[in-house]
């Protein structure tokens, strides 16, 4: 299976402008292959912002709904970051994958927001982790600070996940965690390890992208540079069932 990554220098709580690039680096690549895995960054409409009159979606969802375009004409399935609409005072940042046919895989809510930027005072946290199917593997999707807590990822293995899709915006003078934490995912979990991340600057922050790839192994697939840019790597599954059929730790993590 074909995982593409879409690195976004995100305009700063600009939706009609985010969602224009993204369309326009995927067309542009003329690499992506009908039935791909294309992931898009946390909260790719608006950058990480606290603000939710400029975050959080309407009731028609129209970050949503430009996801769903995509994976249309693209014919792949399509993972991207959004803000929930406001309920009682609070969003959900939340990962949502949509199928070419526009039915939607997946909605996951991130488990653990960003305390260190209050992101709790802002987007109810989620409370457990989702898995989705596509083209025969299972994968399951995180939110940029859920990488910090290994026992998400091991909950997801012991549901069956194979690859794990993080989508993040994730600040450069940390990116050298976000890597390595990437590859202890794939390594300790016997899985592929995928992470999205937004490259340029907010406000406050700037971000380094460095979205990149682990196999079963701890193998880098890919690293990007720092810039925008759109990256696919091809995903051997068979190798990542085959290992585990061979190496006991999964089957180890229950033993007394």
């Amino acid at each position: 299976m074909q995982v593409v990554a879409v690195q976004l220098n995100m305009a700063w709580e600009n939706k009609a402008a985010n969602h224009q690039r993204v369309h326009e680096l995927l067309k542009s690549n003329g690499q992506i292959q009908p039935g791909a895995l294309v992931l898009v960054p946390e909260m790719f409409e608006t950058g990480f912002s606290m603000n939710l009159d400029a975050t959080a979606q309407s009731d028609s969802r129209e970050g949503e709904q430009c996801l769903r375009d995509l994976a249309r004409e693209f014919d792949v399935a399509v993972m991207g970051g959004v803000a929930a609409p406001v309920r009682d005072g609070l969003s959900a940042n939340e990962a949502v994958a949509f199928a070419p046919d526009g039915r939607e895989l997946v909605r996951y809510r991130k488990i653990k927001p960003f305390s260190f930027a209050g992101e709790q005072d802002h987007y109810r946290a989620g409370e457990s982790v989702q898995l989705f199917r596509w083209q025969d593997v299972k994968i399951a999707p995180f939110l940029c600070y859920d990488l910090r807590f290994p026992e998400l990822f091991r909950d997801a293995t012991r549901q069956g996940a194979e690859l794990f899709a993080v989508i993040a915006c994730w600040p450069a003078k940390r990116s050298e965690h976000w890597v390595r934490l990437l590859q202890a995912r794939a390594i300790e979990n016997l899985a592929v390890s995928v992470g999205t991340n937004r490259c340029g600057e907010e406000p406050n922050l700037t971000f380094d992208g460095r979205s990149c790839a682990f196999d079963q192994m701890g193998t880098p697939l890919f690293e990007a540079t720092d810039q925008e840019q759109v990256i696919t790597t091809d995903i051997d599954i068979n190798a990542v069932r085959d290992w585990r059929d061979r190496f006991p730790a999964l089957r180890d993590m229950s033993a007394g």
